[in-house]
């Protein structure tokens, strides 16, 4: 069962990476799916059995992933909901990774041509609605559920922030180390809410309220941390006076 599913997706990775060696030499538009099916070594009848149109082929394999992290969430414990959603926006980098050359020219394409950047802005929008479900846990209206949609969004932002950087200069190695520090990086905060129990309010579940502190790059650390104890206990008089004494 597992050889013939192997064998399939092999097969349907050679058709996407035909494809899009043919959308990048001859133009997307210019390329019909007759010339696809030729470039494929298929049958029209075969190819449009298997894919509906050119964006159904150029996507194909996202939608496969898609599925795949889906299944992987849906059966994922729940004891870590951050760490299993880092987990899963790492295999979706791991799919383009694992086909550099297809994800280069497919990148490079979906610049081009504005209607596929629709689709993959849809596609993103799934990702971004799956991630967002799971870290919720079912729930509405509560802290939980709007650090479920804070760090949703931050970890497909980290997740494509680095990945276009990647695929801009694909000769570099997979930057894994840089994907790291940018997961940990967007769920260091809001990440504490959804740790804690179901339906806890606050970061750790105190019941307070979230404070979420912006600063422009090069802020002193010692002064953004000054900042956000002030905010968080207003009467701590350690909080008001900064490292050189300043209030």
């Amino acid at each position: 069962m597992t050889g013939r599913a192997d064998g399939r997706a092999d097969e349907r990775h050679a058709v996407v990476a035909a494809a899009v060696r043919l959308f990048e030499r001859r133009g997307y538009d210019a390329t019909t799916m007759g010339d696809v099916a030729e470039e494929a070594g298929l049958s029209r009848r075969s190819l449009f059995r298997r894919f509906g149109t050119k964006e159904d082929i150029l996507f194909a394999e996202h939608e496969d992933l898609h599925e795949t992290v889906r299944r992987f969430l849906d059966a994922a414990p729940g004891d870590d909901p951050v760490a299993t959603v880092t987990a899963a926006a790492r295999m979706v980098f791991q799919g383009y990774a694992a086909a550099p050359d297809t994800s280069v020219r497919r990148f490079r394409l979906v610049r081009a041509v504005p209607r596929l950047r629709d689709r993959e802005i849809a596609m993103t929008a799934r990702y971004q609605s799956a991630f967002r479900r799971y870290l919720a846990g079912g729930e509405r209206d509560t802290e939980r559920a709007l650090a479920a949609e804070a760090v949703a969004a931050s970890v497909i932002a980290a997740h494509n922030h680095v990945l276009r950087s990647w695929l801009r200069e694909p000769d570099r190695p997979v930057p894994w180390d840089r994907f790291d520090r940018a997961m940990a990086f967007v769920t260091e905060g809001l990440g504490d809410v959804l740790r804690g129990s179901p339906g806890a309010g606050g970061v750790g579940g105190s019941g307070g309220e979230v404070v979420v502190a912006v600063y422009p790059p090069g802020t002193d650390p010692d002064e953004v941390a000054r900042r956000v104890r002030r905010a968080l206990d207003p009467g701590d008089p350690s909080a008001a006076i900064d490292s050189r004494g300043r209030i």
